[in-house]
């Protein structure tokens, strides 16, 4: 049994099957360190679920200074888990493909050959950085960044910054980018601001008691959110927004002409910088599997299940629950993955 990536989903996933000892399992990560794509990310990031729903399963989350953890603590976290639970993480091991050899899956790596009956691909939702087509039609005196290789906002050596997103990632970047640059956002969407606390209470607190975070795909809640998009959890964007800080321009960036970004509705934004938070695209062509993946390159599943045998997906949006893609709720798709796996 294997495990293609050592991220939160894939210990999550070794956690459970510690406890089927019929089971041996190994997994292969092509980074240096455990936690490494925490590590990598700017330098203020902080995750917006609070640390009692950042845990895995087994170990709780440490205290700290502030009610939501950085991302070095993420990283930290994940290195003490794995130390902890003895898990048989091989590191510097990328999987150049995956491919069916004789009823068994072999996943190829530069030092050789993994076969196994069961794979689970752990890899996470964020592998390739997407950023439009009309990036290339800027001015090359535009400066641009996509959010994953910005660090600090001198990284954009520039008065003024058009943020292009309407994600977490997009509102953090650009309430941090506001106290030293000239700030637009531009979102297909209208914002969704949700507070981090209410009457005083953590909002996570008020979604887990209520079942929202854990409400399954096809719930009707789980239909509204997927509808209406990212929620942004946390209102400061928005006081930016409204005291005029940061201003906010509604629209898709289609097209793009010398310093100025074009919204669908023909609104030209000129900035002499633009950081993407465009997110991710998923990147599964090393997974030579026939039936794997839709024509868009996408996971095809049911639950976390493959329809090609043997293999299994982990940590995907939207997998099984509403929180699948998020920390806490690794528990539940882990040990449902290990039952059928075991099972």
């Amino acid at each position: 049994m294997l495990i293609v990536g050592a991220g939160q989903s894939g210990l999550g996933v070794a956690y459970w099957l510690a406890s089927k000892p019929s089971v041996s399992f190994a997994i292969l990560d092509g980074a240096s360190r455990i936690g490494q794509s925490w590590r990598q990310r700017w330098d203020t990031l902080t995750l917006f679920t609070p640390r009692r729903f950042s845990s895995l399963p087994g170990l709780r989350f440490p205290s700290g200074p502030g009610a939501y953890p950085t991302k070095d603590e993420m990283a930290e976290y994940l290195q003490r888990y794995a130390t902890r639970f003895d898990v048989p993480v091989e590191l510097n091991r990328h999987v150049d493909a995956i491919e069916l050899i004789d009823g068994r899956l072999d996943a190829r790596t530069a030092t050789g050959v993994v076969r196994a009956r069961h794979v689970v691909v752990a890899t996470g939702p964020f592998q390739s950085p997407y950023v439009p087509e009309a990036a290339g039609r800027l001015h090359p005196d535009v400066l641009q960044l996509h959010s994953s290789t910005y660090r600090a906002p001198a990284d954009l050596d520039c008065p003024d910054v058009l943020v292009v997103g309407g994600g977490n990632s997009a509102a953090q970047l650009a309430s941090e980018l506001a106290e030293t640059h000239k700030v637009t956002v531009a979102s297909p969407r209208a914002p969704w601001f949700l507070p981090k606390k209410v009457v005083g209470v953590d909002l996570y607190w008020w979604l887990s008691i209520t079942g929202v975070l854990n409400a399954l795909t096809d719930a009707r809640v789980s239909r509204y959110v997927r509808g209406r998009g990212d929620a942004i959890i946390g209102r400061e964007l928005e006081g930016h927004i409204k005291s005029k800080q940061v201003r906010f321009v509604q629209g898709r960036v289609v097209d793009a002409d010398g310093a100025a970004a074009t919204l669908e509705d023909g609104t030209r934004v000129a900035a002499t910088g633009v950081l993407w938070c465009t997110g991710f695209r998923p990147n599964y062509g090393w997974l030579r599997l026939p039936g794997a993946l839709d024509t868009s390159g996408a996971p095809i599943h049911n639950g976390g299940a493959s329809p090609v045998a043997g293999l299994h997906w982990m940590g995907l949006p939207w997998q099984t629950r509403l929180n699948s893609s998020l920390i806490n709720g690794v528990d539940r798709d882990a040990r449902a993955t290990v039952e059928r796996i075991a099972g």
